[in-house]
């Protein structure tokens, strides 16, 4: 949760996501700002936190903060400290030394630096094997903790877990030396969260001892959406359209900002009822590329479990990102998940300066209802939504400005850069978009950099089947009218093709495919067998399972730099291409 948005007078309190930024038809002057009220059930109540010493807990001699109230009630205690860091470099040592009872996980930064050996998991999902006794401190040596710090201020989080409700006694006692010097003592203050669970991404900022103070109750809000040159000059103002987010009482607000000024940066305030909510910045495409441009691509997102590379893209500081699909693995049905996928790319995917990042998204399989986590007896209930339409993608639909409606859509960037974002089966079959792609690809002759993007891979690692219909009907048109990249993602792994026409080798005129959608989904392994399968070693040149995102530099000399880097940032695999072609032939 970002924050409160306005209620409902004399009932449930409202709850704000967003907003996220998409572009689509021309973002060097547009783009669409969404935002959702999620309804909160009046039974949750906002958690919070207090200040209290180490050591932290019931049942020691010697806690100094005591929770008289856990045993028998609750199993997980939050801590969170600010500390300061001198400057920062490879050679900086970093040791926490804790005693716990039964199990913790710690945190830096939002990085996980150490956890006890008894439990798996984070969070509310945690599990605790075993007991385990304070009745000495444990060295946990942090590794590579010039990565994590950051010079100046700091944020150490720290969740302690009990083995059960009914454990007789808990205790979080933490310290934290840095170069050998204690920074964090035996008697810190710590804010501490008992009693309850924080959101998911309790971790990365400072909690507020005292509660967000709620905007005032209102019968409606109203919204409105604030946006000015950062250089000066006077705010345009736009009134969102609303509409149910899918099957939910929830409520999807949408603003479609125009009448914007290419390469300009440019501030935004989102109100309701007269109050802000939420402000922020971002800035427009260039119309021509007169210099290099860094974009991301990813894919298969998920929400806790792609927290790590959020972090990792914002950092890398691209001027937008392409998702190629499986966003917050939703399935068509479960809409809190859509929450917390919204609220991790809007408090992580930023820039290193703060900037917005704008999104264009296709979409995937997981945005379409299915069958993945039903019971038996819903299974057969399923059978409705087998067919590919948009009706299996509720969310998706109502969350998106899709121009025209339709999961397939081109993104053009002036003349120097397009994109075709295809549907690979989810809402449309592959075959009914086969004619509209041609006619696309026939009118981007003359873009520099023109590149494809769906879900499903028709040249993958063998993870899971290649998409044979999209190597039929789309491959040859990709390789007709020589598109310089087919972004594709789905199988949890990374791969980079050789340059392949039909699946073969083909140095000057082949198709370059990048994947395959590991963003923060579980990796599937890559075995002999798996390769052998789909003949992945004739038409692939690397392959590996790795969570990852691709950074993409494109330059006005025409060339693409393709980097693969994991979730400290590292690249990992890299492909220049320098080719200039596009003539049909």
């Amino acid at each position: 949760m970002l924050g409160a948005a306005a209620g409902l007078s004399g009932a449930r309190e409202l709850r704000f996501h967003g907003p996220i930024i998409q572009w689509h038809d021309d973002p060097t002057r547009e783009a669409t700002f969404t935002w959702i009220e999620q309804v909160a059930p009046d039974e949750l109540p906002a958690p919070v936190w207090r200040r209290g010493q180490a050591a932290i807990g019931y049942g020691d001699e010697d806690d100094r903060t005591i929770l008289s109230d856990m045993e028998d009630a609750y199993e997980r205690v939050y801590l969170a400290k600010r500390f300061e860091a001198p400057s920062i470099g490879p050679k900086t040592e970093v040791t926490l030394t804790i005693r716990y009872d039964d199990a913790f996980v710690a945190y830096i930064n939002g990085h996980e630096v150490a956890r006890s050996a008894n439990i798996r998991g984070q969070h509310a999902s945690a599990k605790v094997s075993d007991d385990h006794e304070a009745d000495t401190e444990e060295i946990f040596h942090i590794s590579n903790a010039h990565e994590v710090l950051r010079r100046g201020k700091n944020l150490i989080s720290i969740e302690g877990h009990n083995v059960r409700k009914s454990s007789s006694d808990f205790t979080l006692h933490p310290r934290l030396f840095i170069n050998g010097r204690e920074t964090i003592g035996m008697q810190a203050e710590w804010h501490y969260l008992a009693g309850a669970d924080p959101s998911i991404r309790w971790h990365l900022s400072f909690p507020a001892v005292v509660p967000q103070k709620p905007l005032p109750r209102a019968e409606q809000s109203n919204w409105l959406l604030s946006v000015r040159a950062r250089s000066g000059g006077r705010y345009l103002r736009f009134r969102p359209n609303q509409t149910s987010f899918g099957s939910t009482d929830n409520l999807v607000f949408s603003a479609d900002v125009s009448g914007l000024r290419p390469d300009t940066s440019y501030d935004y305030d989102l109100s309701a009822d007269g109050r802000s909510v939420k402000q922020g910045w971002f800035r427009t495409a260039p119309s021509a590329l007169s210099r290099p441009m860094r974009f991301a691509v990813g894919g298969d997102v998920g929400t806790d479990a792609g927290i790590p590379m959020c972090r990792a893209v914002g950092k890398d500081d691209p001027l937008f990102v392409v998702l190629g699909g499986d966003l917050a693995y939703a399935n068509g049905r479960a809409d809190h998940l859509w929450y917390d996928w919204i609220d991790n790319w809007t408090e992580l995917v930023k820039a290193p300066d703060g900037r917005a990042i704008p999104m264009i998204v296709a979409i995937g399989n997981h945005e379409t209802r299915s069958f993945s986590g039903l019971r038996k007896r819903e299974i057969w209930k399923g059978f409705n939504y087998l067919s590919a339409e948009k009706r299996r993608a509720p969310f998706f639909f109502s969350l998106f400005d899709l121009p025209e409606g339709d999961s397939n859509f081109t993104v053009d960037f002036g003349s120097y850069m397009s994109f075709v974002v295809l549907d690979s089966g989810h809402a449309q079959k592959v075959k009914v978009q086969t004619a509209w792609l041609e006619e696309q690809l026939r009118q981007k002759q003359q873009v520099n950099h023109l590149f494809a993007v769906y879900h499903e891979p028709a040249w993958g690692t063998g993870a899971k089947k290649n998409n044979q219909r999209i190597q039929e009907k789309w491959c040859p048109l990709f390789e007709r009218y020589q598109i310089d990249c087919a972004f594709e993602h789905d199988h949890h792994t990374y791969k980079r093709s050789k340059l392949i026409t039909g699946g073969m080798p083909d140095p000057s005129r082949g198709i370059l495919y990048l994947g395959d959608g590991a963003w923060g989904a579980k990796l599937r392994p890559i075995t002999e067998g798996m390769l052998s399968e789909v003949g992945a070693r004739r038409y692939l040149a690397r392959w590996e399972a790795k969570h990852h995102a691709i950074r993409v530099t494109i330059s006005p000399d025409g060339s693409r730099r393709y980097q693969a880097i994991d979730v400290n940032r590292r690249v990992f695999d890299s492909y220049l291409d320098r080719r200039s072609r596009r003539p049909v032939h």
